[in-house]
């Protein structure tokens, strides 16, 4: 779950998927480790300068993506320097929190989102290279000095991204209608309905609404991995099965308004319930027969919910966690430095035996990641009487398999009578088959990556039982 979003956002890595806009910042948080991964950066500038500060830029290549970052730094007269990470294409900005310049040796630390980076210049000061690092999966990157007229010339220059297609396929029994979803704080959210064609007023249909995992997602859960769109393949296959889903860009991203940074998972609920409520005035949907399916982060989001809707029909928490996110967030991190072969033994401990202090670090610096980390989900599981299906993956390396347990045990203790749990073979945090599971190794997957058919399949025979 943090993914480079565990938490997806996405993959989906933690859960911490990054925050949003810090965590946009932050995408695929539990997932951190999917959204940093999908983050983009283009440099905007400054005069180049004999010493460090100015505009940089680079590409970083990780989870099947290539993503242009720009670097900005200023020096104070008190010789303090100071910058941020831009993401040009997504409009994100990481801060750094600490920026140490040692002769040639460069070190940065956005600890909100679990980033290290370190760098050494060329003796022109023109070039630095080194190793991006989040959550102990590290990655290539070099940047190149440049000015803001080049940065502009860059930005221009690049081709404009093509207007995401969200239309039903040629052979859909469903409709794909654009809506807009207002919500209470004032945003609206951009969304797609798919909706079966013989849906009317005389004869309304069920529906589900899904929720992403960490960091800035669009309606598609799409985390830069060739053919991963899992809410696109969920939505086609309950479209053909009658069913009708709702699936929106998360705040502050895609065509969605608001803003992502400084949102919590309690406020993804809100936007969640706003998508319930538009539902609830669609003649086509039957308001008492309305599901909420949520990914990583989304699998916490939706208890939170489901507390607050107790109307609701079913939910789908799919790779979940029942415990805080600090114990998913250390065992991802703890999982990445002990997979790291360049390490000594020595180094490893070292590492490891500051995770703490790491986490609470970031929890400090990130509203969105102090909620994750202090939120108990089972806590809120325990007062949840809705149906609900858990699914996660036996090669889960996000939210770790042993959680399903502890949450089919929470929902139960509420009195809940109707709790499937299940873990499902060989499949990974993504619900994608893979024989080993580790976050770093998605951009590995053969293409097409997408969601096991049979995982749709079972999905879609439990709801379609409990929304007939």
């Amino acid at each position: 779950m943090e993914m480079v979003r565990l938490l997806q956002r996405k993959p989906s890595a933690i859960f911490a998927h990054l925050h949003k806009s810090e965590r946009g910042n932050m995408k695929n948080r539990l997932l951190t480790l999917l959204f940093l991964l999908a983050l983009s950066c283009h440099l905007i500038a400054q005069t180049p300068a004999k010493d460090f500060e100015g505009s940089w830029h680079g590409t970083l290549e990780a989870g099947g993506a290539k993503l242009r970052i720009a670097l900005s730094v200023t020096r104070s007269e008190a010789g303090v320097y100071t910058g941020k990470f831009d993401s040009l294409d997504q409009g994100a900005t990481i801060p750094i929190d600490t920026i140490t310049v040692n002769n040639d040796a460069v070190r940065l630390e956005m600890k909100s989102v679990a980033i290290v980076y370190e760098g050494v210049l060329n003796k022109e000061r023109t070039e630095l290279a080194g190793t991006f690092t989040q959550s102990g999966q590290e990655f290539p990157l070099s940047f190149k000095r440049g000015d803001q007229a080049a940065a502009s010339t860059q930005a221009a220059a690049a081709p404009p991204k093509p207007k995401p297609d969200y239309s039903a396929p040629a052979d859909a029994p469903y409709t794909a209608e654009d809506v807009v979803v207002k919500t209470p704080a004032g945003h609206t959210l951009a969304g797609t309905l798919t909706l079966p064609k013989g849906a009317n007023r005389s004869k309304p249909v069920g529906a589900i609404v899904t929720v992403t995992g960490s960091g800035p997602q669009d309606r598609d859960e799409a985390i830069g991995l060739p053919g991963f769109q899992p809410f696109r393949q969920i939505a086609d296959t309950l479209g053909r099965r009658g069913m009708a889903v709702l699936r929106m860009d998360d705040r502050g991203t895609g065509e969605s308004g608001g803003t992502f940074k400084g949102s919590t998972s309690a406020d993804f609920a809100e936007d969640v319930r706003a998508a319930l409520a538009y539902l609830r005035t669609r003649p086509e949907i039957r308001a008492d027969r309305l599901a909420v399916l949520g990914h990583s982060e989304g699998a916490i989001i939706a208890p939170i919910v489901a507390e607050k809707e107790p109307r609701l029909r079913a939910i789908v928490l799919l790779a979940g966690i029942a415990q805080p996110g600090r114990t998913a967030l250390h065992y991802q991190i703890k999982n990445g430095y002990e997979r790291d072969t360049r390490l000594t033994p020595e180094k490893r401990a070292e590492l490891i035996a500051s995770i703490p202090t790491r986490i609470d670090g970031m929890a400090a610096a990130d509203a969105w990641m102090n909620f994750f980390l202090t939120h108990d989900p089972a806590t809120t599981m325990r007062r949840v009487k809705t149906p609900v299906l858990i699914l996660t993956g036996s090669r889960d390396q996000q939210a770790v398999p042993a959680e399903v347990a502890l949450m089919e045990a929470a929902f139960k203790k509420a009195g809940n009578k109707d709790v499937t749990a299940r873990v499902l073979p060989d499949l990974n945090h993504l619900f994608v088959q893979d024989t080993d599971g580790f976050p770093g190794n998605y951009a590995k997957l053969p293409a097409p990556v997408m969601v096991q058919s049979d995982v749709l399949v079972l999905i879609a025979d439990w709801l379609a039982k409990r929304l007939r």
